[in-house]
Order: structure tokens, then sequence, then C-alpha cells
């Protein structure tokens, strides 16, 4: 047993090691090409380990997860076939294109769906390592998957240390980011946010996965307890972010969290809910605590982002839906939101900012992917949702926790996707990739 044991974690070794580079490498986005570049070398690295690993066990590799990632692959490369100038012509919104290539007599040349087709190939290299570890992990047995579930929590717990060094002492800054709040590993605040709610929700479920692993089960409220202390910490730093999505996104994790800490096979939900408005309570209370005690530039700057108006997204989101509707339904290319809203943003709200991101996940993806994209999502949001109630239908050990695990850390990433764009950053696409394993089927057939 001990030697079979080994085995396995020689086995997920590979995944491990993926998913925790992921998250500190892959924080900085398309402003951080160098790192996202190692990512991807060592990712591929990784990959071929991990290949050999399963080869030699005569492990299979999950079909279902196989689906999904030849599904995204094919949006960005059906969007790099070169086409006729008699269809590429007729494509909406591509009329200011022939225009300029008119100039320099290129405008009969073979071109592609996507408007930018190196950044349309940029993106579809950063989404190689994610969707490996997709892969990856649903190719583990279930019993192995608690490991990338406990590495999850660890690594929120290796972000909040990190930043706390960032916010005391402006230390380990990674990317140029304000040295007054807790950035960790992410260049952008909201994504710290998430990386630190998804492993709060990791955390709940390594405990109860420890505690259903063991031969004789602690008791309930020691679990509660400890996923509440777990809770305070992550939420402290959640709160030091100064995401005022993150925040308002604990109302969500925590109960969650405590949810699957409590398991519902216990009976009834009214402790661990209760247990959660306590823990928020004393979460917002002790981030004043650490605020005070840390500096008052940290104090005055992480408050003021509660007290600030928020006008710009709506006005991105406006222009972002007209350029939506000027090149659908075909969309304009994955990755190539920049130099398409640079030509759409109305002339009154242009200033020095670049419009990066269009700050809503399903109007940047609407645009860039087109109704192809779309379908693609629904179809695979189907296949997903149920295979995960096949899964949940089954009983398996471990099973359900993980089950629960992803869904609440998806539901808080979707909510979040509304405001922000935590796809984007390889970091937080791991981490939803390896979630979405978890509601896949595992290789194994019997009971572990």
């Amino acid at each position: 047993m001990k030697d079979r044991s080994r085995r396995m974690d020689r086995a997920a070794l590979p995944v491990l090691l993926l998913l925790a580079l992921a998250a500190m490498l892959g924080g900085g986005g398309t402003p951080a090409p160098l790192l996202e570049l190692v990512l991807q070398l060592v990712a591929s690295l990784l990959v071929a380990i991990w290949a050999v690993q399963m080869s030699r066990r005569g492990r299979a590799v999950s079909i279902p997860a196989l689906i999904i990632l030849a599904a995204f692959v094919a949006v960005p490369l059906l969007q790099l076939i070169p086409l006729p100038p008699a269809l590429w012509h007729q494509l909406p919104g591509r009329a200011p294109e022939i225009d300029a290539l008119q100039l320099i007599g290129r405008e009969n040349d073979w071109r592609p769906l996507s408007m930018a087709p190196d950044r349309t190939l940029a993106s579809l290299l950063a989404s190689l390592p994610p969707l490996c570890l997709l892969v990856m992990v649903a190719s583990m047995r279930r019993r192995e998957r608690a490991l990338v579930v406990a590495t999850t929590a660890a690594l929120g717990l290796l972000t909040l240390f990190v930043g706390m060094l960032q916010v005391r002492g402006g230390l380990l800054l990674f990317f140029e980011s304000d040295s007054v709040v807790l950035s960790g590993f992410q260049a952008n605040r909201n994504t710290t946010a998430d990386v630190l709610l998804v492993s709060l929700i990791a955390g709940a479920t390594a405990l109860r996965l420890w505690n259903e692993g063991r031969p004789r089960h602690r008791g309930p409220l020691l679990i509660i307890a400890a996923t509440a202390m777990f809770a305070l910490l992550i939420g402290t730093g959640v709160v030091m972010t100064g995401s005022r999505t993150g925040v308002a996104l604990l109302l969500v994790a925590i109960p969650a969290a405590l949810l699957i800490a409590w398991s519902p096979s216990r009976g009834s939900v009214r402790g661990p809910l209760l247990a959660g408005l306590a823990t928020i309570a004393v979460v917002l209370a002790g981030a004043g605590v650490a605020l005070e005690r840390s500096n008052t530039v940290a104090v005055t700057k992480v408050m003021s982002r509660f007290s600030e108006a928020d006008t710009r997204r709506p006005e991105l989101w406006r222009d972002t839906g007209y350029a939506i509707r000027q090149s659908f339904p075909f969309g304009t290319g994955v990755g190539t939101f920049v130099p398409v809203m640079l030509a759409a943003e109305r002339l009154e709200f242009v200033n020095e900012k670049v419009p990066n991101r269009a700050h809503n996940e399903y109007l940047e993806f609407s645009l860039e992917a087109g109704i192809l994209g779309l379908v693609v999502i629904a179809g695979l949001f189907l296949f997903v949702a149920v295979t995960a109630v096949r899964e949940w239908s089954r009983h398996l050990p471990f099973s359900r926790a993980q089950i629960s695990c992803a869904c609440a850390a998806l539901t808080i990433v979707a909510l979040h996707s509304i405001v922000d764009y935590p796809f984007r950053s390889m970091s937080m696409a791991s981490l939803i990739a390896a979630m979405v394993a978890l509601l896949l089927p595992a290789p194994e057939r019997k009971s572990e």
C-alpha cells in the first residue's frame, strides 16, 4: 500500500507543480510576456513528463477533458484560417481594413477572420497551459484530486503571506502595482481577490476531504471551526486587496465554504449559515484592525476604494456593445479587444488610458469569439453540467465534496466576470481549469 501511495504522489507531482507555477508566474497578463513565455515553456516540459508517466503506468487520459480542450482550441484556430478576399471582404466591420489595405495595394490578400492574427495566436498559446492542466487534473483519481484542492488552498495562504510583506514593507512587488494594497502574485487586485476566494473554497473542501479520509471522522464542529479560522485569514486578505467586488463576494464565499465543510448529509444548514454570518462580521472587523496596524497610507488607500464611484466601466460596456453589433455574428478574433476598441471608443470618453479590457468577460468574449464562441461555450456548459450531475449521483468517495468545491468556486468567478476579467489571467485561468476538472468523471470505476 505504501508503494502504491508513493507512485500516486509521483504521478501527481507534474500536475501540482504546474498549478503552483501558473499561480505564481501567470499573473502579469499581456504586459508581462516574458513570464508568460517562461510559463508556457515550463508547462510544455511538465506536460511531456506527465504524459510519459501516464504511459508507463498504463493510465488513461480523460476523454471529456480532451473534448473541452479541442472545443476551446477550435475557435481561435478557425479564426486564423486565411480566407480569399471574396469571403473576408463580406465580413461585417471590415470596410476600414479594406480601405487601409487599398493604400498599399494589399486589399486582395487572403486574410483570416481575426482582425489581429498575431494577437489571436498569442491568446491561443496562452490558453494551452490552463487547458493542459484541465486534462491533467481530470485524468487523476478522486483521491489524487484532493491534492489539487489542498494545493489550491496552500496557494491562497502563500498569496496572503506575500501580500502581507507587500503591504507592510513594500517587499516582493512582482509587477508595477500599488505597494499599499495586497496584490500577491497578480498585477490586478481583482484577480488577487479571486485567487484568495477560490482558495477559501478549496481550503474548506480540503478540510472536509481530510476528515472523510480518516478512519474515524472528527466532529463536524471542529471542521467548521477550522474553516471559520481559515476564512478569517483569507477574508482579511481579500479586504486588503481593495477589490470592491471581491469583498462583496465574501458574502457568497464564506457561507459556501462553511456549507461544504459541514456537508449537506449532516442535516440542518442553519448552524453553518449562522457561523458564516459571524465569520463575515469577524473578517470585516479583523480587516479593520489589520489595516490600522499596517500604516495610515494603506488604510486610506484601501478604504478609499469603497467610496469611489465607478463611471468608466458602464461606458466601456456601451462601447463594447457597439463593437459587438458592428462585427456580429462572426466576431473580431480572440485577443483582439484592444485594437478593435481603439476604433470603437467614443471620442468623448477617450483619455490617456488604453481600454485594455471590457471589464466584463461575457461582453469581451462575445465581441472576440462571435456566435461560434457563444455556441461552443453554451455546449460545453451543458456538457459539464450533465456530467457533474451524473457524477454527483454515483456517490463515489470524495466526489461530492469536490463537485461542491468546483461549483462554488466557478459561481464566484462567474459573478466577478460581470465586472472584471478573471479568465484573462493565466493564473486564474489555471485555477478555473482545475476546478472544471473536478466536475468531470475520474478514471476509477470502483470504490477507492
